[in-house]
């Protein structure tokens, strides 16, 4: 059927638009990488205190 399809290149979308602020991006950026510290200190403790209480 002739027409029923847009022909051409698809619009622009502007992504900076759908972008959060840089306050907000840097603040939840930061408490990502503070629960990956977090974590990562927390499975340390456990593996120490696994092995020291063996002894």
């Amino acid at each position: 059927m002739p027409g029923a399809f847009p022909v051409g290149p698809a619009p622009r979308v502007d992504r900076a638009a759908g972008r959060y602020p840089l306050p907000v991006e840097i603040f939840f950026t930061s408490l990502l990488v503070l629960v990956g510290l977090l974590t990562t200190w927390f499975a340390g403790y456990v593996v120490y205190r696994l092995y020291a209480d063996q002894r």
